[in-house]
């Protein structure tokens, strides 16, 4: 089973700063897929999302939706139980 956490974002964007320091507090390892300036890479993001605007945050497959949806994990006490068993950065 795939638990990878990928999240598309641009270097640029307040939304994916918040994400990503909200996922590096917990200590788990992401992979990042900067989609500035390639458009295949934003077409991708489009048709595994249908959304058009970053972040995009998976885990394995299944897909948490934007910064609003992983800070709303993380309120309701639900986003540590979702990371549980993904691998800890040093």
């Amino acid at each position: 089973m795939n638990n990878e956490i990928v999240m598309y974002a641009s270097a640029w964007c307040g939304y994916c700063h918040r994400a990503r320091s909200l996922l590096q507090s917990k200590n788990v390892e992401f992979t990042e897929v900067v989609i500035d300036g390639n458009s295949e890479l934003r077409r991708q993001m489009i048709a595994r999302t249908g959304r058009q605007t970053v972040p995009q945050i998976f885990i394995g497959e299944r897909h948490l939706g934007g910064c609003d949806e992983l800070v709303a994990l993380e309120l309701a006490g639900e986003l540590d139980a979702l990371l549980v068993g993904k691998s800890i950065t040093a």
